[in-house]
């Protein structure tokens, strides 16, 4: 009798402590995210997540994945989704149309893509593929105006020497190189290694990957961040210090890019692109340079000869950004 008395002094201890439990539990703050493209850019967000700094910061986030830059745009518009990981291109066209786009921290500072066809063609450039049908992911998506950008440098009418097809991501783009449906295609990092592995199949057209440019970023509107600053530092806070760790500590992308890309298999292969991706790509403390800013603006009025270049200060909120 003695000892189930105490048993149940002891559950009736538990039960406050299981109440905090349930409370903290439930203070959790529930982030959608938008994804526009399965990319090495969005590894930042990842390593947060598998490292606990969102947990740190009460917060916990839901992914949802979209066909391209466009679409994921629209959601955030809507506000069906809080945030996304797309490129900044999105934050400069929301900014255009009045609906206060900003880049709330940078991902990564070089472009992600490579136009690729197949082994056998004998373009050496974009302007080679004249008259062709070019693989984009969807309308205006970075895709879209990186080829844009391209063929104009060309000295070509995107709209009338070639046809720019919305096909989808790298699934889809390879399948439609290999079907003859397009000439050539949009493939994002790693995407581009693993398509490259196989010898003797494609070949890289034009490589963009060089280039400065904002290519993947975590991006808000300003209703989003005016209703939720708190949420904004908070989430700023945990993936900056997610690229701050990366700079540290390469190896702690190794977990997260198995995660993210599960075809990747080869280890060899997942060392390298952690080094690739640590030696330059990735942002290192969240701020978007100048330079792949000014980068961006310069690409974005070549694609896209109506839209009025912007400041800075009009694109990136470096006020959500930990000191």
């Amino acid at each position: 009798m003695r000892r189930r008395f105490q048993s149940l002094l002891f559950a009736a201890a538990l039960l406050p402590l299981a109440g905090l439990s349930s409370m903290a539990a439930s203070a959790e703050t529930l982030l959608k995210i938008g994804v526009a493209q399965l990319s090495a850019g969005g590894l930042p967000v990842l390593v947060a997540d598998q490292k606990g700094f969102f947990a740190e910061e009460g917060l916990k986030y839901e992914r949802l994945d979209f066909k391209g830059g466009g679409p994921v745009a629209q959601a955030l518009a809507s506000g069906s989704i809080d945030l996304c990981i797309c490129a900044a291109d999105h934050a400069v066209h929301l900014q255009d149309r009045g609906l206060g786009g900003k880049v709330l921290v940078a991902l990564a500072e070089q472009h992600s893509y490579a136009l690729i066809g197949k082994a056998d063609s004998t373009a050496k450039s974009i302007a080679d593929l004249k008259g062709e049908k070019i693989g984009i992911t969807t309308a205006g998506s970075l895709t879209d105006t990186t080829v844009r950008y391209a063929i104009r440098k060309a000295g070509l009418d995107p709209d009338k020497d070639f046809v720019l097809l919305s096909v989808g991501r790298a699934g889809a783009q390879k399948a439609a190189l290999q079907a003859g449906a397009i000439a050539g295609g949009m493939f994002s990092t790693p995407d581009i290694q693993i398509v490259m592995a196989e010898k003797g199949a494609y070949r890289i057209i034009e490589d963009f990957r060089k280039l400065p440019y904002p290519a993947q970023d975590l991006i808000a509107t300003d209703t989003w961040l005016k209703a939720h600053p708190e949420d904004a530092r908070k989430v700023a806070r945990a993936v900056v210090k997610a690229l701050r760790l990366i700079q540290q500590d390469k190896t702690v992308l190794y977990p997260a890019i198995k995660s993210l890309f599960p075809e990747m298999k080869d280890d060899a292969m997942v060392a390298q692109l952690a080094d690739d991706l640590a030696a330059g790509y990735l942002s290192k403390n969240g701020v978007m340079s100048p330079e792949s800013f000014n980068f961006l603006m310069a690409m974005m009025t070549i694609a896209e000869p109506k839209l009025k270049p912007m400041p800075y200060a009009d694109i990136v909120a470096l006020s959500y950004l930990p000191k």
